[in-house]
């Protein structure tokens, strides 16, 4: 019986894939800021957008 359980344990160990997991962000990252357009916080904002966008490849949106 311990034999039968080991066997059946090592095909499930075998026959088991691993998850293949997306990438993340899969969607477009939306950043918020709780100034007005055209502002210093909002220049801050699209410039770190920017950075993020280069690094992560996935577009950021900043909303005001």
């Amino acid at each position: 019986m311990k034999i039968v359980s080991i066997l059946v344990a090592t095909l499930c160990a075998a026959l088991a894939r691993p998850a293949l997991a997306e990438g993340y962000p899969t969607r477009p990252i939306t950043l918020v800021v709780g100034s007005s357009a055209g502002s210093t916080t909002d220049g801050l904002a699209r410039a770190i957008g920017q950075e993020i966008t280069a690094e992560t490849k996935v577009p950021v949106i900043v909303d005001n």
